[in-house]
């Protein structure tokens, strides 16, 4: 990787096309959900998995409901094409030759540390293959593709394996300890913004990144530019275009999340009592090159918080689901071309 000069934070907009896809055809889907795992398979979009509360809101005391459906959108239409072992959400999803890598998540409530290899049958219904698991077990951590490398961070490292051979181990410790971080990856080095500290119920509006000669050897951190609108990667997920660009969508605006880390037990039902709006979740859809930012779209519809993201070849982009406030999906599908 070559030494590291310091990235702008220019903000340049152009636009594209937002095409709303027919909804999940599942009473619960059709909810929404969050978290889930999201990919193209050539031209097959995939969403599986995820988490929401299908029966009562969460204001209201309901019980999240993770899924393990699989499904898969193609000739303008979602079929449930299998079921994943477990019910997941909050995995890493990695675009790879043979199909989707799907990494990690919640199980049960408890990070796991299941790898599988998702592939199309020829009668498009869906294959599963089980992989070597990760080093150890990771949810809602930061994920993304470089070199015919997949690298994921969370639990204070950054792990790496070769596409094919998918031997996890840790190239690196992360330079802070963060939940949800955003992770990429290009000639520059590796990014990495933090998420927040569960502990410290601290948040990271700052990034990070790693710089050396290679994935392996002597690597360094140094400081990185920050996400625009004010910085925060929680409730973000980002994906990697064709052309080696990183797409992201969805996030927690800072000040109201870094209230809500403090909130006493007076203060839930008023904080998730607010309307969608009032929690000012990232609504623009940014693209990053290791320089500049830049906006593809900015709307409401993707005011967003866990949506699933995923890049196809043509440099489509998918967003599914997410959160539009605590608690509460957004049903919505849209294909950006």
């Amino acid at each position: 990787m070559k030494p590291w000069i310091l990235a702008s934070a220019l903000l340049i907009s152009c636009t594209m096309n937002i095409k709303q896809l027919p909804p999940i055809p599942d009473e619960a889907y059709a909810k929404g959900v969050s978290a889930p795992f999201c990919g193209f398979i050539g031209p097959v979009a995939i969403v599986a998995g995820g988490a929401n509360f299908p029966d009562k809101p969460l204001l209201e005391g309901g019980a999240k409901r993770v899924y393990r459906d699989i499904w898969a959108f193609a000739d303008n239409a979602w079929t449930r094409i299998g079921l994943l072992p477990d019910s997941v959400a909050y995995g890493a999803t990695f675009p790879v030759p043979e199909g989707l890598v799907l990494a990690g998540g919640q199980v049960d409530g408890k990070p796991s540390d299941k790898v599988y290899l998702l592939r199309l049958a020829e009668d498009g219904m869906m294959a599963l293959d089980t992989l070597p698991p990760l080093p150890v077990p990771l949810a809602e951590a930061g994920w993304t593709i470089y070199d015919s490398h997949l690298l994921l961070a969370g639990e204070g490292s950054v792990f790496c394996c070769a596409v094919g051979e998918y031997e996890w181990k840790e190239i690196a410790k992360m330079p802070e300890q963060g939940v949800q971080p955003v992770l990429y990856a290009c000639a520059q080095g590796i990014y990495i913004w933090c998420g927040y500290n569960p502990e410290t119920k601290k948040e990271n509006t700052y990034g990070w990144m790693l710089t050396g000669a290679s994935l392996e050897g002597d690597l360094q951190w140094m400081a990185a530019p920050e996400i625009p609108d004010d910085g925060m990667s929680v409730g973000a997920t980002a994906a990697v275009l064709p052309d080696g660009r990183m797409v992201l969508a969805g996030g927690v605006n800072r000040v109201v999340f870094s209230k809500a880390l403090h909130n006493t037990p007076e203060d839930r039902i008023p904080y998730l009592s607010m309307a969608p709006e009032e929690y000012h979740f990232r609504s623009k859809v940014l693209v990053f090159d290791g320089d500049d930012w830049t906006v593809l779209v900015d709307d409401a519809a993707f005011a967003l918080a866990g949506p699933g993201v995923a890049a196809a070849a043509d440099g489509s982009v998918l967003i599914a689901g997410g959160e539009i406030k605590p608690g509460v999906r957004s049903p919505l599908i849209h294909l950006l071309k």
